[in-house]
Parts: structure tokens; sequence; C-alpha cells
């Protein structure tokens, strides 16, 4: 707690307002991590791991992803989980691509 909030910069030592810490270990004041989730930015804005449980939106999303079909059946991608740091090497999706180690969409291309 000896740093400043990601989102205000104010000092959340010295800070009187509440204060959080997400699941990754980041803190952060409750307000703005609410106001986080009101924008629906749902990672931690240091280190990008989620900062709620999204095991119910990535369910929508593979349901979605399902109907859709996909062109680029032939292009394989690299990819990094910002929730648990796995690499993987998964099929192009124009949407979103899922994590083979814990079946988050939060990932990013390599």
């Amino acid at each position: 707690m000896h740093h400043d909030c990601p989102i205000c910069f104010e000092y959340l030592f010295e800070s009187r307002n509440d204060v959080s810490v997400l699941p990754c270990g980041h803190t952060i004041h409750e307000k703005c991590l609410k106001e986080m989730k009101e924008h629906c930015q749902f990672a931690c804005p240091l280190c990008s791991k989620s900062v709620c449980d999204m095991s119910k939106a990535w369910e929508r999303l593979d349901a979605e992803l399902a109907t859709l079909s996909n062109s680029f059946d032939d292009k394989v991608v690299r990819i990094l989980c910002n929730d648990c740091g796995a690499v993987s090497e998964v099929q192009f999706h124009l949407i979103a691509h899922k994590c083979h180690s814990c079946k988050s969409y939060n990932t990013r291309q390599i």
C-alpha cells in the first residue's frame, strides 16, 4: 500500500478512502474499482489480470463464438494469457483467443 492508486494516482497509504486488494495482489481505491467496473474495465490496470470472476462472461463468449464461422481456419497464433501466464498456440479468430490452460479470453497475441 506504499504506492499510488493506479487510477487516480492518490498515495494509498495516506488515503482516507477505502482500499481494495485485487485478486492479483495489487491495491486500488474501492471507488476507483467501482468506476472501472461501471466502464466495463475488468482487468487490473497494472498487470491485466481479471479483477473479478469472469467465468460467466467467458461462457457467453464461448456460445457466441460457436455460432460464428471462422475464415481463418489455417492460421495459428501464439497468445499469452493475462490471467494464468500460459503461452499457447491457438487458432486465429477475429473476436477473441481462448487460453487452453485456464479457459480465459483475457489474452493477448504475442
